[in-house]
């Protein structure tokens, strides 16, 4: 069998109104972003394919997931098929009650202790609100982290890193301890669905050592975390190695509108197909041609080098990415 799929990576919506430096998803109308995205019907069938049997891990994400009208739904959807699913959804952090609201909802169908919710917190509040352009953001982030800690789910506070707030990476960590919640520390990185193919994030050699130096401090660079790391610096000084890739045969991406990938960089050129043409049957799908060559292609390393710091399931030269370990 080609495919193991570990876990599934399904896009809910890309509308977000919320203005961010480094994401102009923002720009897109909303009927403009929401219009032909799959029916929950489509996804229902899907899940239940044979290639999802031990399927266990699902990101719900996108732009701001649960403002979508679906997310219960698909929550829902999950759990009837997947009764110990594991659920991450990652979040800003602006709509307090709608966030609480939603969350609540969901846990009729899924265990708390299976719920993982991140909600981005870009550092203090005066570097946060350089990359965050939403009044009181940070204010209805710090709301948002109390209502949900009261729901008893995990709760992580994410931290992109920037020029503008790399300094903040110990302040982070102390924070989230403060507040007796998980934390996750992730780097920019370019994406066409984002709309920002032509922000360029370049760093000085300074800059990238007192980075790494910051990570180190907080012991996050441990085994787990160090290869992405290492593969986010690769790409700041535009020497990106080529690596072995198992996006696609181990983990799949679906977009809003049931266009199904490798991964979430979403080239037109690795799309496998689309779930409408086939009814969301998932299993025809993965078994078209058009699929099987797309795993050939990743395969081949016909995409490399890559830049997205989206793939989980790959081999570096110097390590395993965070879903090889223990593989």
């Amino acid at each position: 069998m080609k495919y193991q799929i570990e876990d599934i990576n399904y896009m809910v919506s890309l509308f977000c109104p919320g203005k961010c430096v480094n994401c102009n998803i923002w720009q897109y109308e909303k009927n403009e972003i929401t219009n032909n995205e799959i029916e929950i019907e489509i996804f229902e069938k899907t899940i239940q394919s044979k290639y999802l049997e031990k399927t266990n891990y699902f990101d719900l994400t996108a732009g701001e997931s649960q403002l979508s009208p679906k997310y219960v739904e698909v929550v829902r959807v999950i759990s009837k098929y997947k009764k110990d699913a594991f659920l991450h959804t990652n979040i800003s952090g602006w709509y307090p009650q709608k966030h609480y609201e939603v969350v609540k909802e969901c846990l009729k169908y899924i265990s708390s202790k299976n719920f993982r919710i991140d909600i981005s917190l870009d550092g203090s509040k005066e570097n946060y609100e350089k990359v965050r352009l939403v009044k009181n953001g940070y204010e209805k982030v710090i709301e948002t982290v109390n209502l949900l800690k009261s729901l008893g789910i995990q709760i992580r506070l994410t931290m992109i890193v920037y020029k503008e707030n790399y300094k903040d990476i110990p302040w982070l960590v102390e924070f989230a301890k403060e507040l007796e919640i998980g934390y996750f520390i992730g780097y920019s990185r370019n994406a066409g669905l984002l709309r920002n193919r032509d922000k360029i994030y370049s760093y000085t050699n300074n800059e990238l050592k007192e980075i790494e130096s910051l990570l180190t401090k907080v012991n996050w660079l441990d085994e787990r975390r160090k290869p992405n790391w290492l593969w986010a610096k690769s790409i700041y000084k535009n020497s990106v190695p080529f690596f072995n890739c198992f996006m696609g045969s181990r983990s799949l991406v679906i977009d809003p509108y049931g266009n199904v990938f490798p991964c979430n960089e979403c080239l037109e050129f690795l799309k496998m197909g689309n779930l409408k043409d086939f009814n969301g049957d998932l299993d025809l799908l993965l078994e078209s041609k058009k699929a099987l060559d797309v795993l050939k292609k990743v395969e081949k390393k016909e995409c490399q080098p890559c830049s997205m710091l989206c793939a989980h399931k790959i081999e570096f030269p110097w390590g395993k990415q965070v879903g090889m370990i223990g593989s």
